[in-house]
């Protein structure tokens, strides 16, 4: 599961898996701006997206991403702006159009005009050439702008050692905390930009960075060609694009051809949508049933079965209830298993279900994905933030306990429902720990009438003897034939061990799916 920064307050819409806002220039100014007023020793980051970037960063469709550590620094911006109209109609295919392309060219003597208004100080970093003719031009738009220090880009494309990496990178931090800048304006190629982030964004103390790919060398070489009088730079564009037309419709072309590869799965997904779940997005407000199979004093096990279409609306409700119902007391899943479709109109709220599922504090977590719902899921590039194999680590938030019991170096967390007891052991497991947890009486009474799982995953040894005290439970249980006992979790050395004990009754040991299945069944009981 990717890590990703996204609040309940951004508005965003989904480009393959990155957020972007869904802002107009001037609201992205106004955002950066009070990002910088606050210095709090945090650098945000406000990154800029485009096909070419998303095509770089992603690859093909359903494959694994080409730079983890690009598509990382785009998620965990806090603001992702628009950078071409390829991202626009990438939006438009998503359902949800973005308000306009904010490009850096724009970006840049906007930002600086509100700069210079409101006393904030800009630092320029990157760039090969036309640096210092890109802080002319943008001192031209605004005379009163304090620009405190410019940087041309050090770092070649010549391949060079992680030493001397840092060694430029040290350098150049310097320059760039030392000069107490509110803003830094952020000029490298892609990917080296992000890369440069990725590397260094912790040691920066400048309150806000803005990405603006390679705006400077196009700043500069116009400036150098075109002269800077006043008047010809008061519009928000410092350079009509339209003096280089050919140029420009080479890279729209260029832009289209990438996006139709990138975007050719969700233009299928979305005329599947059209045509068999279109008529749904009118049904009644939905209704949410958590069910609690399994409670105690001072903790829970509550289960959510989602319907076959999951709208947005029904999205935003499920996330409000994980906010408040059960919080803090409840181990939370999602049973997904009955889920055809997702509509394209939450894939907002698919980004907040994502940070939850981060957060260990809440204890969410989702099983029973089909394959076709997570094909789906990957064409619109989220797959990955809610777990890759659509399970969200449901097993192992069952089976983790800070504060579980433990006795001569074994653990246990057990769940006893209706009818299937789970029992989670961990640590060295052997027939004294179980006898001192009294865990082998307990089985005897529990699997009366109840199927009961004994899961290993977490068990570091598993000694012979509590082998045999196994062996004993389940000849009990084959004996009154009113229960059955399971093995789950188990890798090939405890199987082995089962094996060679001779024991004529054969152990039954079940997969994950198949453990999934039997607490969703549970859920299902009680409907």
């Amino acid at each position: 599961m990717t890590t990703m920064f996204y609040t309940q307050q951004r508005d965003c819409v989904n480009s393959l898996g990155v957020p972007v806002d869904n802002l107009s220039l001037q609201d992205a100014v106004e955002r950066i701006v009070s990002m910088a007023r606050v210095r709090d020793g945090q650098s945000r980051l406000v990154s800029s997206l485009n096909v070419a970037t998303l095509f770089k960063t992603l690859g093909y469709p359903f494959s694994r991403p080409r730079q983890p550590e690009v598509l990382n620094v785009l998620r965990t911006s806090e603001l992702v702006t628009a950078n071409g109209l390829s991202i626009v109609w990438l939006s438009r295919i998503m359902g949800r159009p973005l308000q306009q392309q904010i490009a850096g060219t724009d970006l840049a003597p906007a930002l600086a005009q509100r700069a210079a208004k409101e006393g904030l100080s800009l630092f320029l970093f990157g760039g090969t050439k036309g640096i210092s003719c890109a802080a002319r031009a943008l001192k031209m738009v605004s005379p009163m702008l304090n620009i405190v220090g410019t940087c041309a880009s050090p770092i070649s494309n010549d391949a060079v050692t992680v030493s001397e990496l840092a060694t430029i990178d040290a350098r150049v931090l310097d320059d760039i905390n030392n000069s107490g800048a509110d803003i830094l304006l952020l000029g490298l190629d892609n990917p080296m930009q992000e890369l440069w982030l990725n590397r260094n964004r912790h040691k920066l103390k400048v309150p806000v960075v803005v990405e603006l790919c390679n705006v400077f060398d196009i700043l500069g070489s116009r400036a150098s060609r075109v002269p800077l009088r006043k008047e010809q730079l008061k519009s928000v564009r410092l350079f009509p694009t339209e003096q280089e037309p050919q140029i420009n419709w080479r890279e729209q072309i260029t832009a289209l051809l990438k996006l139709g590869v990138i975007a050719a799965p969700l233009v299928y997904y979305r005329a599947k949508q059209a045509l068999f779940y279109g008529e749904a997005l009118n049904a009644e407000p939905p209704y949410l049933r958590w069910n609690s199979v399994w409670s105690s004093r001072d903790q829970s096990l509550a289960l959510l079965r989602l319907p076959a279409l999951v709208t947005s609306a029904y999205l935003e409700q499920m996330i409000m209830s994980l906010l408040q119902e059960h919080a803090g007391t409840a181990v939370r899943l999602l049973d997904f298993s009955a889920v055809k479709h997702i509509h394209f109109s939450g894939q907002q709220e698919l980004f907040r279900l994502g940070q939850l599922l981060q957060d260990t504090r809440n204890d969410v977590s989702i099983l029973g994905m089909s394959n076709g719902l997570k094909r789906q899921l990957a064409a619109c590039g989220i797959m990955d933030i809610l777990g890759e194999e659509g399970n969200g680590d449901a097993l192992s938030t069952l089976s983790y306990s800070p504060q579980g019991l433990r006795v001569q170096g074994i653990g246990c967390k057990s769940y006893v429902m209706t009818q299937t007891t789970l029992i989670f052991l961990s640590g060295r497991v052997n027939s004294d720990g179980l006898s001192g947890l009294g865990l082998i009486e307990c089985l005897q009474h529990a699997t009366r009438n109840r199927t009961c799982v004994i899961d290993l995953r977490n068990v570091t040894l598993l000694e012979s003897t509590a082998i045999a005290e196994f062996n004993q439970l389940i000849a009990e249980q084959r004996d009154s034939r009113r229960g059955v006992v399971l093995i789950s979790g188990a890798d090939a050395n405890a199987r082995q061990m089962f094996h060679m004990s001779g024991h004529p009754e054969p152990v039954i040991f079940i997969d994950d799916q198949t453990f999934l299945s039997s607490i969703v069944a549970e859920g299902q009981h009680y409907e």
